[in-house]
């Protein structure tokens, strides 16, 4: 091969080289490419190598369609020449989808369309070359492909979708154009948007009774609508409002809810909930309910149809009607009378009968108002009001001052209320001083004023016959007072004292007083409290009252008062009542006390110990005394009535005494009769008191002298005597325990120390010829003798003791005591056996005497 070339033949012109490849006197691979700009634009190549050789047109363009020949020379054999038809096929350009309108649709969603519309939707494609197929599909179904040419290059395919249903709601169509099988199909896809009627509506919840006058919330639940769609709530033919929607994320269900305030008037009504889409016609549905509303029972309540309520008098029968309007039925009726509940009663004239009341033979006490109570679940309804005006003649005003105290030429202010219906009274006034009620006297119209209900009669005692009883009385349109009310009118006097004074209420600084009244004499009382200080006397503070109730603060807290407290009116005031209280202490000074007594200063230790010491000494002191005087106690036991010769040893013995006993005070204290004993019991009084009484009402026993061994020198003794000397007899039983007591004259000088248990008895012996001794005076003992001219008298409390010996009378003594029976002779023993260093007694004179015992 030594040159090829590539003609195109042109429509009327000849054919024109446009390739051409030289090989000659070359080798293939040093051959000469050429092309024609103008035609191929460098777009061909000649590619000898290949089997078969080809010529390669790049980026082929319509113009490059048309018949090429292909001119080749060889070396040896002749030229040939071989022609070649390429045909260039051109693809669509563009699809175009459009509605009904023929308008483009945007953003390539169809629609909306009503659920139930039929659409167009049309495909129209633009260029290629051969005229393009133009087909609908649904994903890889094919739906049409029924296409029409147009001019200029344009092929059209109308898609027709009849009866849209909810299912073909985003439903994609795709539109294809093709005309060949080498280039894949051009597409365009649009999606159908719908609009869709409600599947339901429903009311959420049951339909159950609702109360009237409180406020719900209803739902109201729309599914399926797209958009949402258009929520309505109707009460009958009235549209509701107050309304609020929501929409769930996938926007197939709307909810609305409607709060919801029922009436009385709602009840039997229907309450719906409509829900539509307002794009679609005729696409609304509804659900509802019948309303039951349940209220608190209306009640009405009205007088008998045949009663007149301004001409109702005392003794005729009255009834009530109760009507009632409820939702559910009341179960209970019941009546009150100015609040309080009627039951039925018919002994008092009560009947009750459901929605009924009667009341016979009332009385002005049944006056007031009358409503009827219904009650079911919802609650209680109470009805109007109806007064009932029972007429009645004048009676007297309870609770009206019935005693006036007026002094005399004093006018006095007599007031007489009395109830009645009507009120228009005409008003009676009469005097009567006696008790015969025929002598009444009218008193002049001109001392009476009259007011309605009220008269005032100005009445001025002159003389005592004008003290008396004023009758008030009064008459009606329905009759005349049938019992006047009595006043009466007494001398004025001073008020009675108050009584029952009680303190309330005390603090730390004020006190709270409450008494209670007595007559006020006649005249208005006024009550005063006075309060001083217990400790200067002065007065503290002073209230006045018009009820005996006091009150008084700022008080100054831990202080002691005495309170006065009377009445006052114009005739003067009332005794004094006193009492005794004081204010409590405040917190603070209990608080400021307490670190001052746990504060222990040098001083005060040491003044605590010296004071301490003083109470060990003194304790060490009585135990002494006390063991020294149970020695001596059992000393005396032997010795008791044994005498001492000579004054000096009885002086030494009570020096010696006397400085036993001022060695200790406690010791003296102890031993004194004259200071009651801190441990002496109730017991030990009781018993004493008893001796003493058994001693006063007892009967007389004799007994004889106790004789001693030494009679003559007794009788020498008592010789030497004043025969008017009274002597006293201690009896003291050995078998109690004794306890030591202490005697003294009334100079206070320590006489003996004996040892007994209460109560201790003296026998006081009466002798023929008394002789008072130097130390008794007139204050200390007093004595009877047997002679008739002294009389008998009684002791003193505390009897004191002889300062020397005692000188024994000789003779026979006898004794007046119940205390002493023979078989206690065993106690007087020692008597006998003892003996003294003076003479004895002679018992060659006997001697009557009579001795009376005493209490000490």
């Amino acid at each position: 091969m030594h040159i090829v070339i590539w003609y195109k033949e042109g429509i009327k012109s000849k054919p024109v080289p446009i390739y051409t490849f030289d090989s000659r006197d070359k080798q293939l691979k040093q051959g000469k490419h050429w092309s024609d700009e103008h035609i191929l634009g460098g777009r061909a190549y000649f590619r000898y190598q290949d089997e078969p050789a080809k010529l390669t047109l790049d980026s082929v363009k319509e113009s490059d369609g048309g018949i090429y020949q292909c001119r080749v020379d060889f070396r040896q054999t002749p030229t040939r020449n071989i022609k070649v038809n390429l045909t260039v096929i051109i693809p669509p350009e563009k699809l175009s989808i459009l509605d009904e309108r023929g308008v483009h649709i945007p953003h390539y969603i169809l629609g909306p369309y009503n659920e139930g519309a039929s659409v167009n939707i049309t495909c129209v494609a633009t260029g290629g070359r051969p005229l393009p197929e133009v087909t609908w599909w649904q994903e890889n179904a094919l739906l049409d492909e029924s296409f029409e040419p147009l001019t200029a290059r344009r092929v059209r395919n109308i898609l027709h979708l009849e009866q849209l249903e909810r299912r073909d709601l985003h439903r994609v169509f795709t539109c294809q154009a093709t005309n060949n099988e080498l280039v894949t199909p051009i597409s365009s896809s649009v999606t159908l948007d719908m609009n869709l009627r409600p599947l339901w509506v429903k009311l959420l919840g049951e339909n159950r009774p609702l109360s009237a006058e409180n406020t719900y919330e209803l739902n109201c639940e729309v599914v399926g609508s797209r958009p949402p769609p258009t929520i309505t709530w109707w009460k009958g033919s009235i549209q509701m409002t107050n309304t609020r929607e929501t929409t769930s994320p996938d926007s197939n269900t709307t909810t609305s809810v409607l709060t919801f305030s029922p009436t009385i008037d709602d009840g039997g009504k229907f309450l719906s909930c409509r829900g539509q889409q307002q794009l679609i016609p005729k696409s609304g549905i509804e659900d509802g309910w019948k309303l039951d509303i349940h209220h608190v029972p209306l009640v009405s309540l009205e007088l008998g149809s045949n009663l007149n309520g301004s001409t109702i008098k005392e003794g005729v029968d009255v009834y009530f009607e109760c009507n009632i309007k409820s939702n559910p039925w009341v179960y209970k009726v019941s009546w009150r009378h100015n609040a309080k509940v009627l039951y039925n009663n018919a002994g008092v004239g009560t009947i009750v009968s459901n929605q009924s009341l009667v009341l016979q033979n009332v009385t002005r006490s049944r006056s007031g108002l009358y409503t009827c109570v219904g009650s079911n679940q919802e609650g209680d309804g109470e009805s109007n009001v109806v007064q009932l005006d029972v007429k009645f003649a004048p009676v007297c005003r309870p609770g009206q001052p019935k005693i006036y105290g007026v002094a005399r030429q004093e006018i006095a202010e007599i007031r007489c209320e009395l109830e009645s219906n009507p009120t228009d009274i005409q008003f009676t006034w009469k005097f009567n001083n006696t008790d015969n009620n025929l002598l009444t006297v009218d008193l002049p119209q001109n001392l009476i004023a009259t007011d309605r209900a009220r008269s005032t009669a100005s009445y001025q005692p002159m003389t005592e016959r004008d003290y008396g009883t004023l009758l008030c009385s009064g008459s009606n349109e329905i009759g005349d007072q049938r019992e006047p009310c009595v006043f009466y009118i007494n001398p004025a006097g001073k008020p009675d004292s108050l009584s029952n004074c009680t303190i309330q209420n005390q603090t730390v600084e004020s006190l709270h007083v409450e008494c209670i009244e007595g007559f006020d004499g006649g005249l208005h009382q006024e009550f005063i409290m006075e309060l001083y200080d217990t400790l200067t006397r002065k007065l503290v503070n002073n209230v006045t009252s018009k009820i005996p109730t006091f009150t008084v603060s700022g008080l100054e807290s831990g202080l002691e008062f005495q309170i006065g407290l009377y009445a006052i009116n114009k005739k003067g005031k009332s005794s004094t009542s006193y009492l005794q209280t004081h204010t409590l202490k405040s917190a603070e000074k209990h608080t400021a006390l307490t670190p001052v007594l746990l504060h222990i200063t040098p001083i005060l230790g040491i003044l605590i110990g010296v004071v301490s010491s003083l109470i060990l000494v003194a304790i060490i002191i009585i135990l002494v005394i006390r063991v020294r005087g149970a020695s001596s106690s059992d000393d005396y036991k032997d010795s008791r009535f044994s005498c001492r010769d000579g004054e000096n040893n009885s002086k030494n013995s009570m020096q010696t005494l006397s400085k036993e006993l001022n060695s200790s005070t406690d010791s003296l204290e102890e031993k004194n009769p004259d200071i009651v004993p801190h441990n002496s019991g109730d017991s030990e009084y009781q018993e004493e008191e008893r001796a003493f009484e058994r001693l006063n009402n007892s009967s007389v026993r004799n007994y004889n002298r106790l004789q001693t061994l030494e009679d003559d020198h007794q009788q020498r003794v008592y010789d030497s005597y004043n025969s008017n000397e009274i002597t006293y007899a201690e009896l003291s039983l050995g078998k109690q325990q004794l306890s030591p007591v202490i005697y003294s004259n009334q100079q206070s000088i320590p006489m003996s120390v004996i040892r007994t248990q209460e109560p201790t008895l003296y026998a006081q012996i009466d002798v023929s010829k008394c002789v008072q001794p130097t130390y008794l005076n007139s204050n200390s003992v007093s004595f009877s003798c047997q002679s008739s001219a002294v009389p008998h008298q009684h002791y003193s409390e505390y009897m004191p003791r002889p300062n020397g010996e005692e000188h024994l009378q000789d003779g026979y003594t006898t004794a007046e005591t119940p205390l002493i029976s023979n078989r206690e002779n065993n106690v007087i023993q020692p008597l006998r056996e003892g003996s003294c260093n003076r003479s004895p007694m002679s018992a060659t004179q006997p001697r009557s005497t009579t001795a009376t015992a005493t209490r000490f």
